[in-house]
């Protein structure tokens, strides 16, 4: 792109500070290591899912691969998949390449332009990537070339963050005296209603695994959790929220319910 956006110098010092001081470690860009263990558990049970019911050998793309940590997790359950990743920010890039992840090119890109034909991967990944893209024009823009390198009938995992889980967490946590939380200066936030307005071009909501399959992930699937540590524990504590802490892992049992968190799991599949 020749024009580039005033929120592009955002993104990258957000994600050069990232690079610099969690390096390799799971921790880039997510702090709290319940969120990114169910993330990536996620990920990897819908793979699982997806290639034991195809007959073809799957090709993935991660978006927004960071330093790489998500792309070493997949090659060691699935040795036989063709891997690659994307990432925007050159210090990341320099990152997940020196990983070492098996087979697994590391390329420097931009989702709202990407560099690979059409119809190039069976399976797109985004982990919390397209929020990133500071505009609403942009982020369509993003989607659409997701659909446009995503073959026919291929899947999108898509890992995004959304209003209404921020907007009913807040409602909570008014109710017991707390202070709204409010959406990280870098992110930029999917409405739900423009979302899927976005996607009905070039996606369908795919068929999930029944819900006592193991494969089976809830759009809602960290929503418990969020209101523990996002809720419960600061109402408890009168304290800030704690990443980590022992009260809200002695209650990540809970199964998801509700709509409390703004990050949600959505299967789509390419028209």
């Amino acid at each position: 792109m020749n024009d580039k956006p005033a929120y592009e110098n955002v993104i990258l010092d957000h994600y050069r500070k990232e690079a610099e001081l969690f390096q390799a470690d799971a921790s880039s860009t997510m702090r709290d290591q319940i969120t990114r263990g169910r993330e990536v558990d996620a990920i990897l049970s819908t793979l699982a899912y997806l290639e034991q019911n195809g007959s073809r050998k799957l090709r993935l793309l991660d978006i927004g691969c960071g330093n790489g940590y998500l792309l070493e997790q997949i090659r060691q359950r699935h040795a036989d998949m063709e891997l690659m990743g994307l990432e925007y920010t050159p210090e990341l890039v320099e990152i997940a390449r020196q990983r070492g992840v098996e087979g697994c090119e590391i390329v420097q890109g931009d989702v709202r332009d990407m560099p690979f034909e059409n119809a190039s991967f069976d399976i797109i990944v985004t982990e919390r990537c397209i929020i990133n893209v500071m505009d609403q024009q942009d982020q369509a823009k993003s989607i659409a070339e997701v659909a446009r390198i995503l073959r026919q009938g291929g899947h999108y995992i898509c890992i995004e963050a959304f209003t209404d889980g921020l907007e009913n967490l807040n409602a909570a946590r008014g109710e017991l005296g707390l202070e709204p939380n409010d959406m990280p200066y870098h992110n930029l936030w999917f409405d739900k209603g423009w979302f899927l307005d976005v996607i009905k071009a070039h996606f369908d909501v795919a068929s999930l695994p029944s819900e006592t399959d193991p494969a089976y992930v809830p759009f809602n699937f960290l929503s418990s959790h969020y209101f523990m540590s996002r809720v419960v524990y600061p109402a408890v504590t009168r304290a800030d929220i704690v990443y980590n802490s022992h009260f809200v892992s002695f209650f990540s049992f809970l199964e998801p319910r509700g709509n409390y968190c703004a990050i949600q799991f959505w299967l789509l599949q390419r028209k």
